[in-house]
């Protein structure tokens, strides 16, 4: 009875769900206000394994959440932004960047006079959130996240203080470290949180409760259990989810390990620095034995991405190459994933539209930033096929980006989403429109006439000339401007034109049988719809909303 009467456990629960809760917003805030410049860090910084490790560490810090910054890795690794191996650095530092919410808890949760911090940052934080929008809404939710945190801390700490006076400490001391192992992993398994599990040991040894070996030992399983977040999300889905698991999961395990085996030497190494704070020693110990952690497989990132490249078999078969790599509630990635999906669409019907011919057009270069389909088709596939599949293509990015659109996003991003649809239903109409004519072409070909057959060559040799000059654009050292495309356009009405006048040149003239007449009109028209479709699949794909309008007013006013 005197132990219950110690232990209020429905204060400690109390305590334990602000924090979580408080934790919960601090991530939702963050993210609502950073997720764009951490999509731009990550590209620019995640280069090699030295700079993505101090990237996931630092991130981490920010974010206080190695599970929001393991999410967002595998987002952007999916959506082509981060290759497995800058993905893996970011995933090992974001270990050490995760013990900085231990710091935070051992200094402000400990150390700070609740009623003088909490409860003003809890009030004026929720008086922003209601009263204000945008970023500074997303602000006040930080400062009241910070401030519950800060206060459940405080009642957990509070809820466990006059337990050391009536629990046999000395029966505690006598269980095994192997038993304080098993309850960090198992909880923080279950709660899915290092940094809630470090919360109940740094609460322990404040109240006497444990001594620092346990608490060490519960850290070292909290790291371990977290775990299951990652790997529950690596069950379904991309291979690159599953081999970042892996990854994510070998690290800890061996982390883990090693901690656990030189438990007694790492410690005494902390206390050569000079603490005197259990709650310091303790989040100390945690830094460190992560810190060597991800020194110990800087060098190992390259050879464990090739291993875990072969230990994973490639899923049923996806047009798409980004979309089907990337989760849709990572808007960021998400968005990142589209643009280059659509660009490889983009490349695949130009590829497609090359084998309207026999033999395909030869088209030296290829866009710069669109991914080359040419070895994708490889004559593995019929024409017909080729058709069948950007369509399928085209419909995998239509459903992925529902799934963005089904959840709250910025204005700008439906923007820039609505002109990637626009681009993507372009280049696919310029498929159909070549699609629609094959026939005919084959038709002028085989012709016994010979007027017919220089026609094909004509055709031929028009949609050369355009795609040279698509490619033109595409190569250029700057982006794509308005006047590049208005230029290309002028280009492709202006061969349109000339066929069509030297078809009614040979009408005239009786050069053309009544029955040929349709069909090389027809033809003509078909392949001017074709690349003013792509050229505007192409000026949505590479300009701003605005230069696209301004391009659409340039053709009205000519």
């Amino acid at each position: 009875m005197d132990l219950l009467r110690q232990f209020d456990s429905a204060a400690f629960l109390g305590g334990l769900g602000l924090f979580l809760f408080a934790m919960s917003q601090l991530e939702a805030a963050l993210r609502a206000t950073s997720a764009t410049k951490l999509r731009s860090f990550l590209q620019r910084r995640a280069g090699s394994a030295i700079q993505s490790s101090m990237v996931g560490a630092l991130a981490t810090a920010l974010v206080q959440s190695s599970s929001l910054v393991g999410l967002m890795v595998l987002a952007f690794t999916g959506a082509g932004v981060l290759t497995l191996e800058s993905a893996l650095g970011v995933i090992f530092g974001a270990n050490f960047g995760t013990t900085i919410t231990g710091w935070l808890v051992a200094t402000v949760g400990f150390k700070f006079d609740v009623f003088g911090f909490a409860y003003p940052v809890i009030g004026i934080g929720a008086l922003v959130f209601i009263l204000c929008s945008g970023r500074v809404k997303e602000a006040g939710r930080l400062m009241t996240a910070v401030g519950l945190l800060v206060l459940g801390l405080d009642v957990m700490k509070t809820s466990v203080d006059g337990l050391s006076a009536v629990i046999d400490l000395g029966a505690l001391s006598s269980l095994a470290p192997v038993q304080y192992l098993l309850f960090g992993i198992l909880f923080a398994a279950v709660v899915q949180s290092s940094s809630a599990t470090m919360l109940i040991a740094l609460t322990a040894l404040n109240a006497g409760i444990i001594d620092l070996p346990a608490a060490a030992a519960v850290a070292i399983g909290a790291d371990l259990g977290t775990t299951s977040t990652v790997l529950i999300g690596g069950i379904v889905g991309p291979a690159i989810k599953r081999r970042a698991a892996a990854a994510h999961f070998i690290f800890n395990l061996t982390t883990a390990v090693l901690a656990f085996w030189f438990l007694v030497p790492l410690l005494a190494l902390v206390s050569l620095i000079g603490l005197t704070d259990p709650l310091y020693s303790l989040v100390a110990f945690h830094s460190l034995f992560n810190l060597v952690g991800v020194l110990l497989f800087l060098p190992l990132i390259r050879p464990l991405a090739g291993f875990l490249r072969h230990r994973f078999v490639v899923e049923p078969h996806l047009e798409s190459r980004f979309v089907s790599q990337t989760v849709a509630s990572i808007t960021e990635a998400g968005l990142a994933a589209v643009e280059g999906e659509v660009s490889y669409l983009v490349q695949r019907v130009i590829d497609q539209n090359r084998h309207v011919f026999s033999p395909p057009l030869d088209i030296p270069g290829s866009q710069e930033g669109v991914t080359s389909a040419s070895s994708y088709w490889a004559g593995a596939f019929e024409y017909g096929q080729m058709y069948r599949k950007n369509k399928e293509l085209e419909g995998e990015i239509l459903e992925f980006v529902a799934q963005i659109q089904s959840q709250p996003i910025e204005r700008a991003v439906t923007t820039r989403l609505n002109q990637l649809l626009s681009a993507a239903r372009h280049a696919v109409h310029a498929a159909k429109s070549l699609s629609d004519v094959r026939h005919n072409l084959d038709e002028l070909a085989q012709s016994i006439d010979p007027k017919l057959v220089k026609y094909h060559a004509r055709f031929r040799t028009a949609l050369e000339e355009c795609y040279g000059f698509i490619n033109e654009i595409g190569s250029a050292d700057s982006a794509p401007v308005v006047h590049d495309f208005a230029e290309a356009n002028r280009l492709v009405q202006s061969v349109h034109d000339q066929i069509h006048d030297n078809i009614y040149a040979d009408i005239r003239s009786n050069e053309i049988r009544r029955e040929e007449i349709s069909t090389l009109l027809n033809v003509n028209r078909e392949f001017l719809v074709s690349n003013s479709s792509l050229l505007l699949a192409l000026q949505e794909l590479g300009l701003t909303e605005t230069q696209v309008t301004t391009l659409a007013e340039s053709y009205v006013g000519a």
